[in-house]
């Protein structure tokens, strides 16, 4: 019986193994270790819950098993930062959240599942980083002039939205125009990312205009 444990751990270990080479490779928080220890733990803590209700009359096995979604919740919660105009960590969340799932199949012994649920998040999370990289390569350069009356502190605040969107291309010059300021940015980044900053830029505070000309 215990061999039999073990071996279910050890595949659980496995499979969390695949899905956290690939988030490591990713360079993301949750990696290789993170999704091991989740897959190893959502497993054991299944197996000790059929184990403990074979022992006690009337027990529920889900009862130990039902916990670890609360669990594993509180960890993709950790896992979710929020910027002032953008959330990111979402994917690492649901990560987590179906590796966890993937432990939790493993200690019901049900392998085969387990071992196709695995392949499909690889490929997953594959498939979206190479749709990720064509949208960003099909990026468009956009220059604006941000004109504002505020100090020079514009241009943190400028600075904050365009690392919250993350927008990795940017170029920022700031100018003095007598009374005022015009600030001049230069992003390359895709429509949706061009239209937050444009946004975003609007709402902070001391700002009168916002030109734009693409490139």
């Amino acid at each position: 019986m215990e061999t039999q444990i073990l071996l279910k751990i050890m595949l659980a270990a496995l499979l969390g193994g695949i899905v956290g080479l690939e988030r490591e490779l990713a360079h993301k928080e949750a990696g290789l270790r993170t999704n091991i220890l989740i897959s190893m733990g959502a497993a054991l803590f299944t197996v000790l819950s059929i184990e403990i209700s074979r022992g006690v009359n009337g027990a529920d096995p889900a009862r130990i098993a039902a916990q670890i979604v609360t669990g594993v919740g509180f960890l993709g919660a950790g896992a979710i930062i929020q910027a002032r105009f953008s959330v990111h960590g979402l994917t690492t969340a649901a990560t987590i959240w179906t590796v966890a799932a993937i432990g939790m199949t493993v200690g019901m012994g049900r392998y085969f599942v387990a071992f196709l649920v695995t392949l499909s998040i690889v490929m997953v999370l594959s498939l979206f980083r190479f749709f990720s990289a064509r949208l960003q390569s099909e990026a468009r350069d956009t220059a604006y002039r941000i004109h504002t009356a505020d100090s020079p502190s514009i241009l943190l605040d400028i600075k904050k939205i365009i690392r919250d969107l993350g927008i990795r291309s940017a170029s920022l010059k700031l100018h003095r125009r007598r009374e005022a300021y015009e600030l001049e940015a230069l992003l390359r980044a895709s429509e949706t990312k061009h239209h937050s900053f444009l946004e975003a830029v609007m709402q902070l505070e001391g700002v009168s205009r916002v030109d734009d000309e693409s490139l």
